[in-house]
C-alpha cells in the first residue's frame, strides 16, 4: 500500500490536527458537539448493554467485562483530553511558536532540518498505524460474522445448533443475538459502524499522545541543539543567543507543562484499565483455554499493551531530552566564556538539571521502568484471580 506523502513538511501534526478537528477535537468551539454525541452513541451500543443486561455465564462475563475496560480506556481518555480542549490550542500554538523559530534564516539549517524530520517521522508513523487500526478493525468484525455464517452453511442440517460468535460480548437489548440468526445479523450491521468508532478512536487517541510527547521532546532537543551552535560564535553574538536560547526553552518548558495538565489523568486511567484487561484476558485464557473469542480478547490486549509501553517509552524518552539541555550548557566550553554568559548558562543548567516528564495523576513518572512495574502488579493480582476462581 502506498502511502501520501506529507504535504506540508513545516506544518505541525497537520494530520493529527485534521483527524481531530473531524470529531470536534481541534477548531472552532461550535464543532466540539460533535464528540459529545459520539460518546453518547458510545453508551448506548456499548456501556448500557453491558452493564445493563448481564452475561450468561463466568466465561463470557469475564470476556466483556475485558471488552468493556479496553472499550472505555478509549473513549473515556479521549472523553479526558475533551475538556482540556483550551489548554491543547494553546499547546499547538507554543509548537508553532517554537518551529517559526527553528526555520527562522537567522538560525542554524541544523534545526529546521531536524523539525522537518520529526515532521516526516510522525506522519510515517501515523499513516502506518492508522492502516494497521484499520486492518485490525475489519479483523475484528468479519472473524466472528465468517465464523459463525460458515458454521450455517457446514451445518448438516436445520435441527444442528451453531454457536453464535459476537463481536461484542453483550447482550444487545432485547434482541436474542445468541439464538435468531435475524437478530445476530442485525446485530453484525450494528457492529460495523460501533467497531470502526471504537477503532478510530482508539487509534486518535495513541497518535494524540504519542505525537505531542515527540514534538515536546523534539522542542527540548531544538534547545539543546541551539545550546551547541553557541561555540561557533563570538562574545557579542554568543551572549545575544543565549538570551533568545532561555526564552526558548522557557516556551519549551511550558509546552511540557501543559502536556501534563491536559494527559496526567488520561495516563492515570490507562495505567489502572492496563492492569485490569491483563489480569482479565490471562484469567479469561486460564478459565477457557485458547477460542476465536479468546483470539478477539488478545487483539484487545495487544491493543493495550502496545499503547502503554508506547506511552512510557516516549515519556522516558522526554525525560532523556530535558537532560540533554543541560549536557549541552556544561559541554559547551562556558569556562571560555565572559562571566555574563556563564550567569546565563548556569540559569539554563540549573533549570535543566531538574528532569521533567509526564505524570500518571501525578503519583509516577510514565516511562519504561513504570511499565515493569505494572506487569509485575498484574501477575499478583492474577495470581489472586486464580485462586479465586
Amino acid at each position: 500500500m502506498v502511502r501520501p506523502k506529507l504535504k506540508e513538511p513545516y506544518a505541525v501534526m497537520p494530520l493529527l490536527l485534521w483527524f481531530q478537528g473531524f470529531v470536534g477535537l481541534w477548531g472552532e468551539r461550535r464543532y466540539r458537539y460533535k464528540f459529545r454525541l459520539i460518546f453518547l452513541s458510545f453508551c448506548l451500543l456499548v456501556v448500557i448493554p453491558k452493564l445493563a443486561f448481564g452475561y450468561p455465564d463466568l466465561e463470557t462475563t469475564v470476556r466483556g467485562t475485558a471488552e468493556l475496560i479496553f472499550e472505555w480506556n478509549v473513549l473515556f481518555g479521549v472523553l479526558l483530553f475533551s475538556m482540556k480542549l483550551d489548554d491543547y490550542d494553546e499547546l499547538v500554538h507554543r509548537y508553532r511558536d517554537i518551529a517559526q523559530i527553528a526555520f527562522r534564516k537567522d538560525i542554524a539549517t541544523e534545526l529546521g532540518d531536524y523539525l522537518r524530520h520529526i515532521n516526516y517521522r510522525i506522519d510515517k508513523f501515523s499513516k502506518i498505524y492508522c492502516y494497521s487500526h484499520l486492518c485490525l478493525a475489519i479483523f475484528y468484525w468479519v472473524a466472528p460474522s465468517s465464523s459463525t455464517y460458515l458454521a450455517y452453511l457446514s451445518a448438516p442440517n436445520t435441527s444442528v445448533t451453531v454457536e453464535h460468535v459476537l463481536h461484542l460480548e453483550e447482550e444487545f437489548y432485547w434482541f436474542h443475538t445468541r439464538v435468531s440468526l435475524v437478530d445476530y445479523s442485525i446485530f453484525t450491521a450494528i457492529m460495523l459502524p460501533t467497531i470502526f468508532m471504537l477503532a478510530f478512536f482508539g487509534g486518535l487517541k495513541l497518535l494524540t499522545i504519542f505525537s505531542n510527547v515527540k514534538y515536546c521532546s523534539a522542542t527540548l532537543r531544538l534547545v539543546a541543539m541551539r545550546i551547541e551552535q553557541l561555540d561557533r560564535l563570538g562574545e557579542p553574538e554568543a551572549e545575544k543567543e543565549l538570551i533568545e536560547i532561555i526564552v526558548m526553552h522557557q516556551k519549551a518548558l511550558k509546552c511540557v507543562e501543559l502536556l501534563e495538565i491536559i494527559f496526567r489523568w488520561v495516563f492515570l486511567g490507562q495505567f489502572i484499565q492496563c492492569v485490569m484487561i491483563w489480569c482479565s484476558l490471562v484469567l479469561y485464557v486460564a478459565v477457557t483455554g485458547l477460542s476465536t473469542k479468546a483470539a478477539n480478547v488478545g487483539v484487545l490486549f495487544i491493543l493495550l499493551t502496545v499503547e502503554t509501553f508506547g506511552f512510557c517509552y516516549f515519556g522516558t524518552d522526554l525525560t532523556a531530552e530535558s537532560l540533554s539541555v543541560a549536557r549541552a550548557a556544561y559541554g559547551c566550553y562556558w569556562y571560555n566564556r565572559s562571566v555574563s554568559i556563564q550567569r546565563k548558562l548556569r540559569m539554563i543548567l540549573q533549570r535543566a538539571q531538574k528532569p521533567v516528564g509526564i505524570s500518571a495523576g501525578k503519583f509516577c513518572f510514565v516511562d519504561v521502568e513504570q511499565f515493569g512495574n505494572m506487569a509485575k502488579t498484574s501477575y499478583s493480582f492474577y495470581i489472586v484471580l486464580k485462586d479465586q476462581f
